[in-house]
């Protein structure tokens, strides 16, 4: 039997880091067998196979030319994990994960936080060097509509965000309410790739490791893509803190929910096609089916993390069997609608009686994981969660871009009563014509 295609990944990897260790001198051996590593693993995932081809394949060799000559060293330091995640840069793959290993136990409790605080580690997180006085002070000045200004991580904290360099941005903190950030301390860095697209390096507000967000936007004076598992606060960098959360749902919400919202307009909630809530899932299904008798029905796949096909499935032959009933459907989309329930929406869309609504989906379709597969590289500081499924040439049109609503919504109240208010008026125009 042939070596499997992991196994075979592995072997290369391997022989990629025994050259390196061997050629190369010493305070860059590691820098190196890492940026090796990283390259040889990002070549395996069905991404880079389809997107990296012709003179973008000589341009990506051209770049990782460049980054071998660097001196790094430090694989905590940002100079060190940008120049990883510059390689990681060119797929439009959403699905894949980089970020710098951490020990959890470290920020288990209070008193373990406090001691995190003394450490070399901590002492030596990015800062850069700026008089923040002054940038307050031209920061307070910048319009709204502007990306540059002062953003908020709720009450912990602010950040001054500031253009650095070409295409890029920067933002350190201004001041600080919790001893694991200090002023001066670089939160974040954006680098721009598209028109209102950004690929974002964040230090994560509690675990102060980098993490590559490969898809960021500035929508609704905030940076919407800014939110963090195991994080204390649920919301994103605003420049509002504060605002009603209309766009969004609770993190700790219900993943299913349905109630009939007057005589005629029903509400359905899913949240989530992951295995781990099939059960679940199926038994509220089976609740709905015999149910949906309202002329409009509000699906809201708000914050729905995705999932499996095989969960969604289901949802796609009962509401579409409801659609061609002569019904009304409005799907309500926002950022946190990804992966799956963007493929559903599509599946959906540009059908007879089908609106969507909301906000721009956050474009995380193209590809997938089976087997969720963490890897450390060679210096053990850094992981990638590499991606092995490729859901369709079809689908990369909307990574990176998501699925845009046909019927934007305002931030500014709720949109379930907005969504009314558009249904009755059409109900009104429907009665009017008979």
């Amino acid at each position: 039997m042939p070596p499997s295609p992991a196994y075979q990944a592995r072997a290369v990897l391997m022989l990629s880091c025994l050259l390196l260790a061997t050629l190369c001198p010493a305070q860059t051996s590691q820098y190196l067998a890492d940026l090796a590593a990283l390259k040889t693993v990002l070549q395996q995932t069905r991404s880079y196979k389809a997107q990296i081809r012709g003179d973008k394949e000589r341009a990506y060799q051209a770049l990782y030319r460049q980054l071998a000559l660097d001196t790094v060293s430090d694989p905590r330091s940002l100079r060190y994990f940008t120049n990883l995640a510059r390689l990681v840069f060119p797929l439009r793959d959403n699905h894949l994960g980089f970020h710098q290993t951490t020990d959890f136990k470290q920020f288990s409790t209070q008193a373990r936080i406090d001691s995190f605080t003394t450490t070399r580690e901590f002492k030596a997180y990015p800062r850069y060097v700026i008089n923040l006085d002054s940038l307050r002070g031209k920061l307070r000045g910048k319009p709204l509509d502007s990306l540059a200004g002062i953003y908020h991580y709720g009450e912990l904290y602010s950040v001054g965000v500031f253009g650095s360099g070409p295409g890029e941005y920067t933002g350190v903190v201004l001041e600080s309410k919790t001893r694991l950030w200090q002023p001066g301390q670089i939160a974040l860095r954006l680098y721009a790739h598209a028109p209102g697209r950004y690929k974002a390096i964040y230090g994560h507000p509690l675990f102060k490791i980098l993490m590559l967000q490969p898809v960021e936007r500035y929508v609704n004076h905030s940076l919407v893509n800014s939110s963090f598992y195991g994080s204390s606060y649920e919301g994103v960098y605003a420049k509002e803190p504060g605002q009603p959360p209309y766009v969004t749902l609770p993190r700790r919400g219900p993943k299913f929910a349905f109630r009939d919202l007057d005589q005629k307009v029903q509400y359905l909630l899913i949240r989530s096609f992951q295995q781990a809530n099939a059960r679940r899932s199926r038994a509220f299904y089976d609740s709905v089916r015999q149910v949906l008798r309202a002329p409009n029905l509000i699906v809201d796949l708000r914050d729905n993390e995705g999932g499996s096909d095989k969960e969604a499935r289901k949802y796609v032959k009962l509401l579409r069997r409801y659609a061609r009933q002569g019904h009304q459907l409005y799907v309500l989309l926002n950022n946190g609608t990804l992966s799956q329930a963007e493929i559903l929406t599509l599946k959906l869309a540009g059908r007879r009686g089908v609106r969507t609504a909301g906000q721009t989906t956050r474009g995380m379709l193209g590809y997938g994981s089976n087997y969720g597969r963490m890897q450390k590289l060679p210096s053990g500081q850094l992981e990638i969660y590499p991606t092995d499924m490729d859901n369709g040439a079809r689908l990369l049109r909307y990574e990176d871009y998501g699925v845009e609503p046909q019927l934007v919504l305002r931030p500014d109240s709720s949109w379930i009563d907005q969504l009314l208010k558009i249904i009755h008026a059409q109900e009104a125009v429907t009665m009017y014509r008979q």
